[in-house]
């Protein structure tokens, strides 16, 4: 095994994804804007959809940043500089709210309501084509 081989899994798009959402629940509790820790419902619902997601696409996921609003909801965003385009997963942080999805290509942009694993995987495989 080289060097390479073994310092793969941890620096794979998955478990950098979920690195980053598990950090969120390290963060203080709040700032001065807001709420900085993810509520329970928005952290369990964007670990289902993002290891779901990764069980359909295998190693064509792709790397995520994650981030919270101001209320505890959790905002995963998937981009990629050439072409200017992202998909991005919004949890709210209420358990009674759904869950959307924003995908921009340049000018073009749109949301998703109601949000399954499927229509994540088909956002996040269209990301990888662009």
């Amino acid at each position: 095994m080289t060097v390479a081989q073994s310092a793969k899994p941890s620096s794979s798009n998955i478990a950098v994804t979920l690195k980053r959402l598990i950090d969120l629940l390290e963060e203080d509790e709040t700032d001065e804007y807001g709420i900085l820790q993810p509520s329970q419902s928005a952290f369990k619902l964007a670990m289902r959809f993002v290891v779901e997601a990764y069980e359909a696409m295998g190693d064509s996921f792709p790397r995520a940043s994650a981030s919270t609003d101001e209320k505890g909801g959790i905002r995963l965003t998937w981009s990629k500089l050439e072409p200017e385009c992202e998909v991005r997963l919004v949890c709210p942080a209420d358990a009674e709210q759904q869950a959307y999805l924003y995908h921009e290509l340049g000018d073009t942009y749109a949301v998703e309501q109601n949000v399954t694993t499927s229509i994540l995987v088909q956002w996040l495989e269209w990301l990888n084509q662009a």
